[in-house]
């Protein structure tokens, strides 16, 4: 599978979000369907407001236009989810403001990071730039054989690393 790079410009967020929600399947969606997609958004609304201020990789410049890179990588024996949005931004994640004013028009996304998912985390790229990712878990399923647990190791994979 290709991955799913993007401009970093606004409208990229609503495309990535249909994107992700068509890769879940049904009984995913109905148990983290909404936490991975608003994770999402908020997560590729930073790289783009970040991203028109980062270098080039290897330049040193400002105004770099390099897109976006998400994945999202869905086990549905498990019914984990996985994604991460890289960017072009040296800067580190920051952390999760302790709040934000209610009128503030933005500064929820940290938030929202650190309430939905029950994992995340950041990784510097090799070349410039960032990893963001976030980990979502199912509530445990019955296995097939009625024991509980969870089922199968079985990985789909959909993005970057998908091939």
């Amino acid at each position: 599978m290709t991955c799913l790079h993007l401009p970093p410009v606004p409208a990229s967020v609503g495309t990535a979000r249909k994107w992700a929600a068509n890769l879940l399947p049904d009984d995913i969606r109905d148990d983290v369907g909404d936490e991975v997609v608003l994770v999402l958004s908020e997560l590729l609304t930073n790289a783009v407001t970040h991203a028109a201020t980062a270098p080039p990789s290897g330049t040193g410049a400002a105004g770099s236009v390099e897109d976006i890179e998400v994945e999202v990588v869905v086990d549905p024996g498990g019914g984990h989810v996985a994604l991460a949005v890289t960017d072009p931004s040296d800067q580190p994640l920051p952390a999760a403001p302790e709040t934000v004013e209610p009128e503030a028009d933005h500064g929820r996304g940290l938030l929202l990071l650190d309430a939905l998912a029950q994992d995340h985390g950041w990784a510097p790229r090799v070349g410039g730039g960032k990893c963001v990712w976030a980990l979502f878990r199912r509530p445990r399923v019955p296995s097939r054989d009625g024991r509980g647990g969870v089922r199968g190791p079985a990985v789909v994979r959909a993005g970057c690393a998908g091939g």
